[in-house]
């Protein structure tokens, strides 16, 4: 099987060699653990051939020597071997790097394990089943999704499946932000609406919410209730105002959510934390372990400690608690969960956030890296050269809604993985409507579209061909090579996307492998007279038709079968 290939007798045969060299060379040397999961990437510069190492290295200094001779050595050893290898053609050293080169037989292979997989190919036990909690969009019920919550949507759900894909059990948890200021200020917003429609000239506060929508949740409370609330302005109505409008918000939220195709598997209340009083015993077990102490009427937690730059109020002099002290709470409700790594997707505007939740999970008792906050910045959508508030205190903003109505889940989706997470994004709303080799997603989609057709083709013909018992060893011609290698790249690139928790990596590989494709379609005819060589150039094309749309499936991007 490829799978085992690249990571068995491969990389086995690496190690080997390694192990060889160094107990020749330096007896008694101390190496650290060599497992096949990091050895091999794939090369940018395909002259320096398919899969390199830096192993060498990476072992340098344990063993005293040179990157370039430690990689001269086992490369010497591993081309020794190279007739218990056929799927390696060559092995060469390049200063401190090992570039080795696949075979034929290599690739044959690869095509058949990809037929024989389908939508398990590229698929890995790499996460070795640990317990990953996803927590992204987690917006306030404030007002509507923008497309910067889309962005975060996306690149959340996109990453929970290649994860899961990656051997990883995880769950993907939205935040509900229930409890707090900003929900009684969306409370009163509604509440001086509802008044408002009944000539009531009570004024809106300067920070209150002025959305459209706030007026919507006023028609729908006056339509339910009448008149009966204007009299009442009991801590009763308050609360009545506010847990409606969260309600009402939240469907929306959910509604649009649904229609963007991402689910997610638990939706945890603060409101909830709060009520069990989860906050103060945390504060409290904070405290016995030395980790909160007492200076100007506040409570401090002593993040310094674990590389903060400052200390962090967590309870004012008021009494009232910091955003931190149930944030604090609700991750340590997530490791008593049983998860072994937390995963957040935040705003921009969450930089200072990460050294402080970082200190946080320590002083817990949790290792550092058991939490990842990933930065998602935000989204401008370029509309006629002007850029669109996206305020939702103001009501000025381009909604998720309205850019998914206009055009469609699969395109939004798209655009907003095409960059690496921690990049800003423009969003060119006028480009992705295009339906040319112009807009990457109409590309790649295309490209399984034209494989449909292909085989649509060929059921119309008098005899079907069939791609069974193809010979492989037919596909000889640049093009054909090329797709080939592109293909055998999805694992890695798959495994790269987990370990670095970017699904545009993904996107790159599936654009690339479109362009192969259309470049092999347009100098490779697949169906011909040739019966032997289009039963050959079928079996590859369908390959590149699993491929297409396994990688799709992670991004949640559907496959037409015409366009």
């Amino acid at each position: 099987m490829v799978k085992k290939d690249i990571s068995g007798k491969i990389s086995g045969t690496i190690i080997k060699a390694l192990l060889g060299f160094f107990e020749d060379e330096k007896p008694g040397v101390v190496l650290p653990d060599i497992t096949d999961k990091d050895l091999l990437q794939p090369t940018k510069d395909k002259q320096h051939g398919d899969m390199t190492s830096n192993i060498a290295m990476r072992l340098a200094k344990h063993a005293g020597m040179s990157p370039a001779d430690i990689a001269s050595g086992i490369s010497r050893r591993v081309s020794a071997m190279l007739n218990t290898v056929p799927e390696i053609d060559k092995i060469e050293p390049k200063g401190g790097f090992i570039n080795l080169w696949f075979s034929p037989r290599y690739y044959d292979e690869l095509l058949k394990e990809i037929k024989i997989q389908r939508a398990n190919f590229g698929s890995s036990g790499h996460g070795e089943n640990k317990r990953v909690n996803l927590e992204f969009v987690s917006a306030n019920p404030t007002g509507p999704l923008t497309i910067a919550h889309g962005r975060q949507a996306a690149i959340g759900d996109a990453l929970s499946r290649i994860l899961k894909f990656s051997g990883y059990r995880v769950t993907s948890e939205y935040y509900l932000n229930d409890f707090g200021r900003q929900i009684d200020l969306l409370g009163r917003s509604v509440e001086i609406r509802y008044r408002n429609l009944f000539g009531e000239d009570t004024p809106m506060p300067e920070d209150g919410y002025i959305g459209e929508y706030i007026i919507d949740i006023a028609k729908e409370i006056k339509a339910k209730k009448g008149g009966r609330l204007l009299k009442k302005k009991s801590a009763a109505t308050k609360k009545f105002f506010r847990e409606y409008a969260i309600r009402y918000m939240m469907k929306l939220i959910e509604k649009d959510l649904d229609d963007f195709r991402v689910k997610f598997d638990t939706w945890t209340s603060q409101a909830k934390i709060e009520g069990r009083n989860s906050v103060n015993k945390i504060l409290e077990e904070l405290k016995e372990r030395g980790y909160i102490y007492e200076q100007d009427g506040a409570r401090w937690f002593a993040s310094t400690r674990f590389k903060d730059d400052k200390d962090r109020v967590v309870v004012k002099s008021d009494g009232s608690y910091t955003y931190l002290a149930p944030d604090i709470a609700y991750h340590n409700d997530k490791y008593r969960r049983g998860y072994d790594r937390l995963i957040d997707l935040l705003g921009p505007d969450h930089h200072g956030y990460i050294k402080r939740m970082k200190a946080a999970v320590q002083a817990l008792g949790h290792k550092e890296d058991s939490l990842d906050i990933l930065i998602v910045q935000l989204v401008t959508l370029m509309r006629d050269g002007v850029t669109v508030s996206m305020s939702t205190r103001r009501g000025e903003f381009i909604s998720l809604r309205e850019v998914i109505d206009e055009i469609g889940s699969d395109v939004t989706r798209f655009f907003f993985l095409t960059r690496k997470l921690d990049s800003h994004l423009d969003f060119d709303i006028e480009l992705a409507k295009k339906e040319s080799a112009d807009n990457p997603v109409y590309y790649i989609q295309y490209a399984h579209a034209r494989i449909c057709s292909i085989f649509k083709h060929n059921l119309k013909k008098g005899e079907k061909v069939s791609s069974r018992n193809a010979d492989l060893t037919l596909l000889t011609e640049k093009y054909e090579r090329d797709l080939i290698k592109e293909l055998s790249e999805f694992p890695l690139v798959v495994r790269a996307s987990a370990d670095t928790l970017e699904p545009s990596k993904l996107i790159a590989y599936l654009s690339e492998l479109a362009r192969s494709f259309h470049a092999f379609y347009s100098e490779c005819r697949v169906i011909s007279e040739d019966r032997d060589l289009t039963r050959s150039r079928l079996f590859l094309v369908e390959c590149v038709k699993i491929v297409l749309a396994n990688g799709l499936g992670l991004l949640n991007i559907t496959l037409p079968e015409k366009m």
